[in-house]
């Protein structure tokens, strides 16, 4: 053995790739080898076509959910309009509120009223207190305030005389807040 067998260094052979199929000229691999390679390669082709497909699954997904995204927005906006126009009509109905009568209540209290005077005090005294009961007395009040002085008179006569301390008491509130039945101040 001389110096140069034992510390002259290994020449380097530069693997090269041409192909991963079985070459048999190509002595570098084993069978067993070339063969896990050929595998390999299959299953990471197989993957890739998997994850291909998976992309453009997820593409067509997120494409969905923009498409989505937009109606609710477009949504969110005729929601936000519509809260706007009922917040803007609810408005004008409070400033409504109060005023003027429609012509059908108008006429529908107007019925009442002629009912109430038909049927009789006893009666008309019930339906007041059932009114109040349903907390409609400021109705019942309005229809109330329509009658004449004589009407309302055998009404209220009624209730006072009545044993009935609710029709007693419906009878103190209606004569307090009709302004027909408050006393008058003469100046004789």
């Amino acid at each position: 053995m001389n110096y140069d067998d034992l510390f002259k260094p290994v020449p380097v052979v530069k693997a090269e790739f041409t192909s991963v199929e079985f070459d048999a000229d190509d002595t570098s691999y084993s069978p067993a080898e070339t063969h896990s390679m050929n595998q390999l390669s299959k299953e990471l082709s197989l993957l890739k076509d998997k994850l291909l497909e998976r992309e453009k699954d997820l593409d067509s997904r997120e494409s969905a959910l923009s498409m989505d995204l937009e109606s609710l927005e477009k949504q969110k906006r005729e929601l936000n309009r519509i809260q706007d126009d009922l917040s803007t009509k609810l408005a004008e109905f409070e400033s409504m509120k109060g005023k003027d009568l429609s012509e059908e209540k108008l006429k529908e209290y107007k019925d009442t009223a002629k009912r109430w005077v038909e049927m009789g005090p006893e009666v008309a005294s019930v339906e007041i207190q059932n009114w109040r009961q349903k907390r409609r007395f400021e109705e019942a009040l309005s229809i109330f305030e329509m009658l004449k002085a004589e009407d309302k008179a055998p009404i209220i006569a009624f209730m006072l005389n009545s044993d009935q301390d609710d029709l007693i008491e419906l009878a103190d509130a209606l004569a307090m807040r009709d302004r027909g039945l408050l006393p008058s101040v003469s100046l004789e």
